[in-house]
């Protein structure tokens, strides 16, 4: 199948036009008014400081073909709560950099968000990681448990390309449709030469201008009118060149046991954690937030009925509101 799958692409490619992609565009012509860009171990880094210069800080990590666009509707609740909220474009993704010679590993990642945080001249800070972005931050709680207050972890994609069965995957229940969200295509993506212009032609093909409409349709419960302003936001980081090659090159490093996390060790960790999940979840089942709650020895668990892959933006009063309360208290 997984065969027929790959042969099935490279035959539509042939006959199917490219997407009608605009890639002309530099990171900078569609940076927000605040936004700004730093250069961490040679890698180019979009990112958003709001908030009270003195407030605590909070790190927010978005997830796969993410940005800081996937936090609107949460920067606003924590920067009105007194906290400093700071969110990046994960690369490849966003205005972030895109080069296939990065290392896209967890390990990886989580280095480039201590050098983030060492940029900002910040110590220590609440770490929040939404799917990929929660693998992330989970890696970083291990590599750096005394520089994270707090974790929380909503939606966590922990696990899912390693090893456990009990997290992989393709035993929990992943049906997102988009082409490149399904099983087949993750296997696509993480198995070709992000370097090939074959490669690339096939991604920029099979990726329409509004593809993250495509994604976020069968991660939410709750089907929600996406605004034109809102797509466009969305798909920016689309809309810069060399994208292609950067959504490869994190698929050969981020999607295979490279990016494997140290599970057993979860259940040494110290520090609280706020386990968030959407109950209808079908990109990453709740039984991954279900065994993580099994490791994790000081968590606080909270599920939302009818909610899917995004809780931030499906329910987010409940959600604006579970999230400050736990990052109030003393657990």
């Amino acid at each position: 199948m997984r065969k027929f799958f790959l042969v099935l692409v490279i035959l539509l490619c042939m006959v199917m036009p490219a997407a009608a992609q605009d890639t002309s565009h530099t990171p900078a012509d569609l940076a927000d008014a605040d936004g700004k860009f730093m250069t961490v171990n040679g890698t180019s880094i979009y990112y958003l400081d709001r908030g009270s210069a003195d407030g605590t800080p909070v790190i927010l990590l978005h997830g796969f073909l993410g940005s800081v666009v996937d936090w609107t509707n949460t920067i606003p609740a924590l920067t009105n709560a007194g906290y400093r909220v700071i969110a990046f474009d994960r690369p490849p993704f966003g205005l972030s950099d895109k080069s296939t010679k990065l290392d896209y590993s967890n390990k990886a990642m989580s280095i480039l968000t201590a050098g983030v945080m060492d940029g900002l001249k910040i110590d220590k800070a609440i770490i929040i990681g939404h799917s990929l972005g929660g693998t992330v931050a989970t890696q970083f709680v291990l590599d750096y448990p005394a520089r994270v207050i707090k974790l929380v972890l909503v939606d966590g994609a922990v696990g899912m390309f390693g090893s456990n069965p009990q997290f992989d995957m393709r035993s929990n229940g992943n049906r997102a449709n988009g082409s490149f969200t399904s099983n087949e295509g993750i296997d696509f993506l993480r198995r070709v030469n992000p370097d090939s212009p074959a490669a690339q032609a096939i991604v920029h093909t099979m990726f329409s201008p509004d593809i993250n409409k495509d994604i976020l349709s069968p991660s939410q419960a709750k089907k929600r009118k996406i605004s034109p302003e809102e797509m466009q936001l969305r798909s920016r980081g689309f809309q810069i060149s060399g994208w292609e090659g950067g959504l490869l090159a994190f698929a050969r490093d981020a999607f295979t046991d490279k990016s494997e996390i140290d599970l057993d060790a979860l259940k040494s960790v110290q520090t609280s954690v706020l386990l968030v999940w959407g109950e209808a979840d079908h990109v990453v089942n709740i039984k991954v937030g279900e065994a993580l709650r099994d490791l994790f020895p000081h968590n606080t668990w909270i599920t939302y009925p009818d909610v899917g892959h995004t809780p931030m933006d499906e329910v987010t009063t409940q959600f604006n509101t579970d999230l400050v309360a736990f990052l109030a208290s003393k657990s």
